[in-house]
């Protein structure tokens, strides 16, 4: 399901703040991932850093990475969700331990 329009229209109110930054984007981004991804495919992911345009995303495994690495496509246009505009453009996966 879509993100609601109001909420994008907030967040872009928000991110024009001068006090905005970085890493307001990146909990953004972990605090909306249940609602753009679905609550199984949250539960078993993370959001863990944001390097400018690209997500990098904590995986369970090899097996995880390989199947998310075939829906990059979907996945960004729901990473892409909450922005006026595109923001994020890569998406890099790991299955290290990020304390999960």
């Amino acid at each position: 399901m879509p993100l609601d329009p109001v909420y994008r229209r907030m967040i872009a109110s928000f991110r024009r703040s001068p006090n905005w930054d970085a890493q307001l984007d990146l909990h953004l981004l972990q605090k909306l991932w249940p609602t753009l991804a679905g609550e199984e495919l949250a539960a078993a992911t993370k959001i863990v850093a944001l390097h400018g345009n690209r997500v990098v995303i904590n995986v369970p495994d090899k097996v995880w990475r390989k199947q998310l690495i075939g829906m990059k496509g979907a996945l960004l246009k729901k990473l892409n969700e909450p922005w006026p505009a595109p923001m994020i453009t890569e998406i890099a996966f790991t299955h290290e331990d990020y304390g999960k």
